[in-house]
């Protein structure tokens, strides 16, 4: 090994760190390349020379090539072994102003967000199996997939996601009847202005999801709220010419319930009464860690009246923007003749990586792995939560999904819980205001926390700090 790379693999990498070793090469030799430390057309050491040098698996280093290669910073020659790419893929995003280069006033700063709630544990991706994943599908795209326009989306990959569904959660669909979108709240635009009636009434759960409200408001139709019990939504009152019922029976949001078989029931006796279809938003439902996760409501209704949608937002990356729409057959045509209007067709190239992700069992398991992470990281952060803040909050208990459900307590005088979730976000806690979830109900105030993208190691030291913050805040 030449001495530039004696320099560049000094002193070498993190073994203890957060952050996968074959992602620390990954990026240790994007910015060499990116710097020209690596010039183009420089060759890489042998895998199994590299992995000796660091002293880690040469399968970490294989791993970090294949990713550099799906990328574009690497390419191979037959017999001759692995390059810096002479065409880097940043060189391009790179704007180089001229000196007549038109001066344009700077946009104004976005305003900090806050770490987001309810997000898995990111950290137990399998960067590399989709890196490598991604470079097979480009490697082998045909022209047929390069022009692909069924505006309902990739057929294979509507027929990977009935198939696990019909496993997972009792779906009953075949492929015709999916659509795939890029998550519930495109679904639920597609649906409002394809096939519910613009004087049909909208009817939302409260306290619910704040992004299904906001999608609400862009449209004409009429809107409501019904309440919820600890079963879940109650069967909203008769009348009022109801098109549509947004319901979450696996686990309802914000609050976590999961709705018993009774109630389940008496909304589908509603909907049929009413003429009314039912919404199933089906947001985390994988994430059940005592018992296996509750079938769907689409399945007991055998998909006449429910129309299920998922994301796979929860369960792989928010990035990814992928999800789906399971409707009875009778709707199907119109649903994706509006789409092909409004749309055309989803972009591709991540509908194919995500079937062959699924298809080869990658899914699968990385659900199961999920399930062991989150269930260990769920006990971390409720221990530590008591220990740390139980003076301030009435932690509820939960064994399913992404978020842990916190009451502020009486009588502490504690900041409104929109300004409290600001204050978690400098403890690096992402914690979303129960009251934002409220609408026509009398707001609670509280949190949501989000414990599943937490590395084990970190859950009590971040709540430890939250609770010093705190401190500060109220004095006690």
């Amino acid at each position: 090994m030449d001495g530039m790379f004696e320099t560049l693999f000094s002193p070498g990498l993190d073994t203890g760190a957060a952050q996968p070793l074959n992602e620390q090469l990954q990026a240790m030799l994007r910015q060499a390349i990116l710097e020209r430390r690596l010039p183009a057309g420089k060759r890489l050491p042998a895998t199994r020379a590299l992995a000796g040098r660091l002293d880690i698996s040469r399968n970490t280093v294989l791993a970090a090539y294949e990713h550099l290669i799906a990328e574009g910073y690497l390419e191979t020659r037959q017999g001759a072994g692995t390059f810096v790419s002479a065409d880097l893929p940043d060189a391009a995003l790179q704007i180089r102003a001229g000196p007549d280069a038109i001066r344009r006033e700077a946009l104004p700063p976005r305003a900090a967000k806050r770490p987001l709630s309810g997000m898995p544990a990111l950290d137990q991706f399998p960067v590399d199996i989709w890196a490598r994943l991604s470079g097979r599908v480009w490697r082998g795209a045909r022209e047929s997939q390069l022009l692909y326009n069924d505006p309902a989306g990739y057929l294979p990959l509507r027929q990977a996601i009935a198939t696990y569904l019909e496993a997972a959660r009792g779906v009953v669909a075949d492929a015709d009847q999916i659509i795939i979108t890029s998550g519930i709240q495109q679904s639920f635009h597609l649906l409002a202005e394809s096939v519910i009636p613009k004087d049909r009434t909208i009817i939302l759960e409260d306290p619910g999801y704040p992004g299904m409200a906001s999608a609400v408001r862009n449209l004409p139709h009429p809107v409501r709220f019904t309440p919820i019990d600890e079963d879940g939504v109650l069967p909203p009152t008769p009348g009022g010419k109801a098109g549509l019922l947004v319901v979450c029976p696996s686990r309802q949001y914000p609050l976590g319930h999961t709705m018993p078989l009774k109630r389940r029931l008496e909304l589908l006796e509603w909907a049929k009464k009413e003429g009314s279809f039912l919404l199933e938003d089906d947001y985390d439902s994988e994430f059940r860690y005592a018992g296996r996760p509750i079938n769907s409501l689409q399945g007991i209704d055998g998909g006449k009246c429910v129309i299920y949608s998922g994301s796979f937002s929860k369960s792989l990356f928010l990035a990814l923007r992928l999800g789906y729409l399971i409707v009875p057959p009778e709707m199907t045509e119109r649903l994706v003749r509006h789409r092909a209007a409004v749309d055309s067709f989803p972009s591709i190239s991540n509908q194919i990586l995500l079937t062959q992700f699924i298809e080869e069992g990658h899914f699968s398991r990385h659900i199961r792995r999920l399930r062991a992470v989150h269930k260990k990281r769920l006990s971390i952060f409720m221990t530590s939560a008591q220990k740390w803040l139980g003076q301030h909050f009435d932690f509820q208990k939960a064994d399913t999904g992404l978020h842990v459900v916190a009451f502020c307590r009486a009588g502490r005088k504690l900041p409104p819980d929109t300004a409290l979730s600001l204050i978690a976000g400098k403890a690096q806690l992402g914690a979303s205001p129960l009251s934002e979830s409220y609408h026509e109900a009398e707001a609670r105030q509280g949190l949501l926390f989000g414990f599943a993208n937490i590395a084990e190691r970190e859950i009590d030291n971040r709540l430890k700090e939250l609770a010093a913050l705190l401190s500060q805040e109220t004095g006690f």
